[in-house]
Order: C-alpha cells, then structure tokens, then sequence
C-alpha cells in the first residue's frame, strides 16, 4: 500500500515538472522622451475655461509611474503606465501612457465625476506624431489631436493634447467645451 501510495506521489510530481515551462517576463518601460509627452508636474495649477466662461481651477494632485501584468501560459507581460490626475473641485482627469510594445505607446485621457469615467479619449502615439494643428479656428503647435473613445454610430468629441501644455481644448459631442487658460 505504501508502495503504491509512492508511486502516485512520484508520478504526480513527474506530471507537474512535464507540464510546466520557464517562466519569460517580457517588460515594456517607457523612454524618458516618451515620458515628455506629459509636461504636469505635481502640484501644477491647470486652468480652463468653458463655453459659458466658466473658470475651472485644477491641480495635479498625484503622479503614478507604475507597471501593470498580463500574459498566457509562460509569458509574462510588464507594462509601463504614466498617471497624471488633475483634480478640479467636481471633476478629475487622468491622463495617462501607456507603453505597449516596443514602439507602441497608448495616450489615454479619461474625466472622472463621482469616481465613475464619464468620457475616455484615446490613441496610439509616437513622438513625431506632434505637429502644429488647426481645430475650432485655433493653432496648436506640437500637438495631437484625439478622438473621443465611444460606440460605433454615436457622436463623439475631439481633444487637442500638446507636449508643451498637455490638455489644451475638449470639445464634446454636444457642443460644449473647455480650453485651456494661458
């Protein structure tokens, strides 16, 4: 009995170490230039202004450069993710990257109200992507713009980010907006 007890341990653990594998731990981190798209510092003042002329004071209340994991089977994936959250008095914003390969680094910029994201907008960015625009009558120079993240089929809103001021217009799908105070 002992035997046969033995011998279903040794084949137990026999199946264990076939079914296993090296564990690889692939890490994305993001470049110090990459970084630069995101000009807050903490405790920045950020200042916009809306369509009613409504100023809204913000301040940069917290900066997290962290890393998140993922993957399947023996392959560990590491990515590098860049938080800054902006706190206005009934809103906050999160903008953020995200680097996902190699080259591949994701811009995204959420509003939260209550704790809850209300409107996400976000794209794929590389470093020459920034230029001078022109977006509602207006020039940004070394800016992007994005695109509101929402079904297909429903109307979306446009963000103009630069590398210099970050967030410098929202325009919603209804019209409304907020711009950036020099």
């Amino acid at each position: 009995m002992i035997m046969k007890k033995l011998f279903l341990i040794l084949v137990l653990i026999g199946i264990t170490i076939s079914c296993g594998c090296n564990e690889e731990v692939v890490t994305f981190t993001l470049t110090e230039q990459e970084k630069s798209i995101v000009p807050y510092k903490l405790n920045n003042t950020v200042q916009w202004t809306d369509n009613n002329s409504t100023i809204f004071n913000g301040t940069v209340n917290e900066i997290k450069d962290n890393y998140s994991e993922g993957g399947r089977g023996c392959e560990v994936v590491r990515l590098n993710r860049l938080l800054n959250f902006i706190q206005f008095n009934d809103f906050k914003y999160e903008v953020g990257l995200d680097k996902m390969g190699n080259t591949d680094v994701n811009l995204v910029i959420q509003e939260y109200i209550d704790n809850k994201i209300t409107k996400a907008f976000m794209r794929g960015i590389k470093l020459e992507h920034f230029t001078t625009i022109q977006f509602n009558g207006e020039t940004y120079e070394n800016a992007v713009l994005v695109k509101q993240s929402v079904l297909d089929d429903m109307p979306f809103g446009h963000l103009v980010y630069s590398k210099t001021n970050g967030i410098e217009f929202i325009l919603f799908e209804d019209g409304t907006w907020y711009k950036r105070v020099e």
